[in-house]
C-alpha cells in the first residue's frame, strides 16, 4: 500500500470514529496527590463533580507503605469512602471501597462535591501505623 492510501485510510477511520462517538472516554476532571502520614479517619482535598459525563469517580494509588515509629509494616489494603458533602447535616457515605494499592472505582455519581475519607486500615479501623502513598490519582 502506497503512502498516500495509508494516509486516506487512516483519515477515513479517524474520521468514521468521530461520527460515531467511540473515542475514548474522558474524565471530566481529576488530580494527582499523595498520602503521608496518614491514620485512619484523614480526608482528601474535595473537589467538584458537575455530572457532566458518565466517567466512573476512581481513585487509584500506587506506592504504598505503612511506619509506626520507624519500623515498616505490612500493606494489605485500605478501606476508602466516598463521601458527598452537604451543608449543614452530616456527609453521607456515597459508597466503599477496599483498595489492594491499585485503583477503586465508585460509579458515576450525581452532582456534587465529593471528597474521600480513609477509614481503615487492613480490616480495622483502629490502628497506629500511618499510611503513606507515593501517588495518589483522583478522576471524576
Amino acid at each position: 500500500m502506497n503512502k498516500y492510501r495509508k494516509m486516506a485510510v487512516a483519515a477515513l477511520g479517524a474520521g468514521v470514529i468521530t461520527v460515531l462517538g467511540i473515542g475514548p472516554a474522558l474524565a471530566e476532571g481529576g488530580f494527582n496527590s499523595s498520602i503521608g502520614g496518614w491514620l485512619p479517619g484523614k480526608e482528601s482535598r474535595h473537589w467538584k463533580d458537575n455530572n457532566a459525563d458518565g466517567v466512573s469517580t476512581s481513585i487509584k494509588f500506587s506506592g504504598c507503605s505503612l511506619t509506626n515509629g520507624g519500623t515498616s509494616g505490612t500493606f494489605k489494603y485500605a478501606t476508602l469512602q466516598l463521601k458527598k458533602e452537604r451543608a449543614k447535616l452530616p456527609d453521607p457515605v456515597v459508597a466503599r471501597n477496599n483498595n489492594y494499592c491499585g485503583t477503586s472505582s465508585f460509579g458515576d455519581v450525581a452532582s456534587g462535591s465529593y471528597y474521600f475519607n480513609y477509614s481503615g486500615l487492613n480490616g480495622t479501623d483502629q490502628t497506629s501505623w500511618h499510611l503513606s502513598v507515593s501517588s495518589v490519582v483522583v478522576k471524576y
